[in-house]
């Protein structure tokens, strides 16, 4: 009997809670469910603007430089330059032994590493001609090969490409550099250029 008062007043609990009215809700509650409610027609509050990043100190940092003059690259007066068309480029500074010179034109003379310039434009070039120069120097490579196409639209008689128009003037301002000529027909032809470089800590 006993058992049975306590299974019914556990009903009567139960029943109870489900018919038991919400809880009232604080006023945090209240005021973060009406945070974000406007009146109708009311506009939003202005938003703070987006700052701006501050312009770059150097623009030109993200443009490949562009080539200087032939003359005035470096502190020393460029190698005279004897021919410089679309048939022949070539140039040697004074003092050069004539055998060198000679051997150089006919390719003889051979080129223990190479650069192909074909295809670049001219800043991109100038900067990996210099870098090559460079590294032929400190590697004892005397002799270097420099490929450079041929194209049109420059020299004289518009026969010639921009870097190989180019080529003469920026070997022969290079102080590293003794004599080139334009390569034998088995190493490019007139597409090409060799180049005959100073000993290194010369």
């Amino acid at each position: 009997m006993a058992s049975h008062g306590l299974r019914h007043l556990s009903r009567l609990t139960d029943n109870a809670d489900m018919t038991r009215p919400p809880s009232k809700p604080t006023d945090a509650d209240w005021l973060k469910e009406i945070e974000n409610v406007r009146p109708l027609g009311a506009k939003a509050p202005p938003q703070p603007p987006t700052p701006k990043l501050p312009a770059p100190t150097n623009p030109d940092i993200y443009e490949l430089p562009k080539p200087k003059p032939l003359v005035g690259w470096f502190d020393h007066p460029p190698i005279p330059i004897t021919s410089n068309t679309a048939d022949r480029i070539s140039g040697h500074a004074e003092g050069v032994d004539p055998h060198i010179i000679k051997t150089l034109a006919r390719g003889t003379l051979r080129p223990t590493i190479m650069l192909d310039l074909h295809g670049h434009g001219e800043g991109d070039a100038w900067l990996q001609l210099v870098d090559f120069l460079h590294n032929c120097v400190v590697n004892d490579h005397r002799c270097a090969l420099v490929i450079h196409g041929k194209g049109t639209g420059y020299g004289a008689a518009r026969n010639m490409g921009v870097i190989k128009f180019q080529i003469g003037g920026w070997l022969a301002s290079h102080p590293k550099v003794l004599a080139f000529h334009t390569a034998a027909l088995a190493d490019g032809g007139t597409g090409a250029i060799y180049v005959y470089l100073k000993r290194y800590g010369k």
